[in-house]
């Protein structure tokens, strides 16, 4: 392609612009709520006012918000909400008044032009022509794997920045300047170090590649290796002061070691799927719950939904078997994809690049990424094209969209009559992928440049409005949705007039999911900054792994990492304190009354109901507890073995309840008076970053009874102050400053050299 078009920028931005047209405008003019997925839904959106509630707070005290007590029984949001909102996109937002939906549609809008220009940047460094690089932009930005991540926020605002990611290895490779690398790991390791892991892998394998196709010869490869490894260390130490408290507190909960040790998936689909994802628009299908869209997913053991995302325009169909003609010299692409299908397809080593999690094809957004910039070169050079191989190409990939659902459907048992109303969906790319075909082999660039914008636009309508899974909520129901509980802090301000003991008590409220929440998620407390009982969160706090064994039944949901506490007897040692419900029957303590109607809810009181928490008489261990013994919480701590016996030296012979409680950011306030000295439990997830004193002497405090902090007392009166730093912190820091000088004393023996 050897015309290259004026202005490229502004091409590059009107045609980004055009296909996310297709995206959003039936959602901005229609009824519809850009409310997209599970996900979205239950996690995001939630999450993103959790953020704003955060920041709020900040602007208000001054003080960092380390510590969130709306995030289920409380957290170290530092190291374990951030997670989320790490990238440039969310911030700006958090400081508004906007409703998520709308947000979701800007930021998104956003994130697919990041992920052109990035694209673009990479692509003109290749020395491809600007013609070339537009295309190879918006197909990347509008690729199966981008269309579906953007459904995820935190994954897209990682992917979108891929390219100036491996643009920073380029410049090393060629040039051997590595700041742009070194800047990269710092911000991707920030944004999402769980993607930046299995990107860290795959940069082996694109450093061995880039290097064979640049110099044909691995000469010198390893001594350049081994210094983009102390550029890469370079990067991390600087995000250190983020990353080191965020991995500590992710590696204490038990998503991680939950690992795949099999050889062989028990199923063929995800081999099926694989074999054709280079050719099937899967954002397009997968995401549909229907029939369909289970023949392009698979879940595994543990409940994880996969799917195969490479999906990047028929233009990169017919180009990759291009990439594997017997005349070719240079064999590192087969090569290559072998070792790629290999890892992806064998689960104990999918497990490793997802983190040693279950299996997952997350990590193949790289070699999504390498998939296009492949077979780019071709473009600018079509003469090389094997012009009999194209024709067969063509052919082969309709006749493979024709067959490929029935062949799935009939391996995985599926009725074919069950897919009669979709049966169209994995044969829309075949009309543009003959006139692809068409302007590949006689050279039309117009007819292959309008073609894969009608595809791409195409395949992002049906990525978005086109599933019905994603058109699910209107803009009313989303509304009421978002003022079920009034608005943010409402209902904590209503209760605290309805009784002025709760505002210098620690309580919490349970609210029913099902009929108050509608069953849409059971994260909506973190809209309302309400203290509850409920969570969807992969990154919770390691203390609720203790809390299961206390009931694993009535306080895990349906998720190892989804919560919806029931047990009244673990109600009352949390300080529930209310229950908002639709019906008197909904309520889950044993002892209680009626308030007052809140909205169309009905508030009850918990007579049980324990002010952050009291002293305790008799200690036993985990081992000799059981969930059936749960009514013992209410007199007996449950410890781990190693503790019992100095608990029990603790404690006293009488029971006593917290007078005061004063929850603030990063902090609890609270006071009690004993008649003799002894051991309370109080209801504050325990974590080590907690650094508690009683009048003033700093004391030791234990896990116990479910992952709550329990503290020694003395006799009389007794004045607690517990103020939270995150894990990891302080080394943190150290890190990074250490990262600041390795990086100024680089700079300098580099700039010596080159005088």
């Amino acid at each position: 392609m050897k015309r290259n078009p004026e202005k490229p920028l502004l091409w590059l931005f009107v045609l980004t612009t055009l296909v996310c047209a297709f995206i959003f405008v039936p959602y901005l003019h229609g009824d519809t709520a850009f409310v997209l997925g599970w996900d979205m839904r239950t996690l995001y959106s939630s999450n993103f006012e959790s953020l704003r509630t955060q920041m709020q707070e900040w602007m208000s005290t001054g003080k960092l918000p380390f510590w969130s007590w709306s995030t289920f029984l409380g957290n170290d949001y530092y190291s374990s909400k951030l997670f989320y909102f790490q990238d440039l996109f969310d911030y700006p937002f958090a400081f508004t008044s906007m409703r998520y939906r709308d947000i979701a549609v800007i930021q998104t809008y956003l994130k697919f032009l990041t992920a052109s220009f990035s694209f673009y940047a990479y692509a003109r460094y290749q020395s491809f022509s600007k013609r070339t690089s537009i295309l190879g932009s918006l197909i990347f930005a509008f690729s199966a794997y981008n269309l579906q991540t953007m459904m995820h926020p935190f994954f897209g605002s990682f992917f979108v920045f891929l390219p100036l990611y491996f643009l920073g290895v380029d410049r090393y490779i060629l040039q051997r300047k590595p700041w742009l690398f070194v800047f990269m790991v710092f911000f991707l390791f920030v944004n999402n170090y769980y993607l930046l892991y299995s990107l860290s892998l795959f940069t082996i394998i694109y450093f061995i590649w880039k290097w064979n196709r640049l110099y044909h010869d691995l000469h010198g490869m390893m001594q350049e290796a081994v210094k983009l490894i102390g550029y890469y260390m370079i990067g991390f130490l600087l995000s250190g002061i983020v990353v080191i408290p965020e991995v500590i507190t992710i590696l204490s909960n038990s998503r991680v070691g939950n690992r795949s040790t099999i050889f062989f998936y028990d199923s063929l689909k995800p081999y099926l799927d694989y074999l054709v994802a280079v050719f099937t628009p899967t954002s397009a299908l997968a995401n549909r719950e229907t029939t369909l869209a289970s023949l392009y997913s698979y879940t595994s053991a543990n409940n994880s939904v996969m799917a195969v995302f490479l999906w990047s325009s028929s233009l990169t169909a017919l180009l990759v078997p291009q990439l594997f003609r017997r005349e070719r010299r240079d064999k590192t692409e087969g090569i290559l994809w072998c070792v790629i299908t290999a890892v992806a397809l064998i689960p104990i080593l999918s497990s490793v690049m997802h983190g040693f999690s279950e299996p997952s094809f997350r990590w193949l957004a790289s070699p999504s990424f390498l998939l296009i910039v492949s077979v780019l070169p071709l473009l600018d050079h079509t003469n090389t094209l094997n012009m009999p191989w194209l024709k067969r190409s063509v052919l082969s990939l309709v006749l493979a969209s024709v067959i490929c659902t029935p062949v799935i459907s009939l391996v995985t048992t599926h009725s074919l009559a069950y897919l009669s109303e979709e049966w169209y969906l994995p044969l829309m790319c075949i009309p543009t992928l003959f006139l692809i075909g068409y302007g590949l082999i006689h050279n039309r660039q117009n007819i292959v440049l309008w073609s894969v914008i009608a595809e791409l636009c195409l395949v992002s309508f049906m990525s978005f409005y086109g599933t019905p899974e994603f058109t699910g909520i209107t803009k009313e129901e989303d509304d009421l949705l978002s003022r079920l509980m009034g608005e943010k802090n409402e209902y904590n301000l209503y209760m605290e007039a309805v009784d002025e003991n709760n505002t210098h008590q620690f309580w919490r409220t349970y609210i029913d999911p099902l009929n108050v929440y509608w069953g849409r998620s059971t994260n909506y407390n973190l809209n309302y900054n309400i203290r509850g009982f409920l969570s969807y969160d992969s990154t919770y706090h390691y203390s609720a792994n203790d809390l299961k064994a206390l009931d694993q039944e009535h306080v895990q949901h349906y998720l190892p990492w989804t919560f919806h506490v029931q047990n009244p007897d673990i109600l009352n040692l949390c300080s529930a304190k209310y229950a908002v419900v639709l019906d008197e029957s909904e309520v889950p303590f044993r002892n209680y009354e009626f308030v007052t109607n809140y909205y169309v809810t009905s508030v009850y009181r918990n007579l049980d109901y324990v002010n952050l928490g009291k002293t305790y008489t008799k200690v036993i261990s985990y081992d000799e507890y059981t969930p059936s013994m749960s009514g013992i919480l209410e007199d007996t701590v449950i410890a781990h073995a190693e503790d019992v016996e100095e608990i029990r030296g603790l404690l006293g012979n009488s029971v006593t309840v917290f007078d005061t409680a004063y929850p603030e950011t990063n902090s609890m306030y609270a006071e009690i008076y004993t008649q003799e000295a002894g051991f309370a439990v109080i209801s504050v997830p325990y974590d080590k970053g907690w650094h508690v004193s009683v009048n003033d002497q700093e004391v030791k405090s234990y896990m116990v009874s479910g992952g709550l902090t329990g503290i020694p007392l003395v006799s009389g009166y007794n004045y607690i102050y517990m103020s939270f730093t995150p894990r990891g912190l302080k080394p943190g820091a150290i890190c990074t400053l250490a990262g600041l000088l390795l990086m100024v004393i680089v700079m300098i023996i580099n700039k010596k050299k080159s005088v």
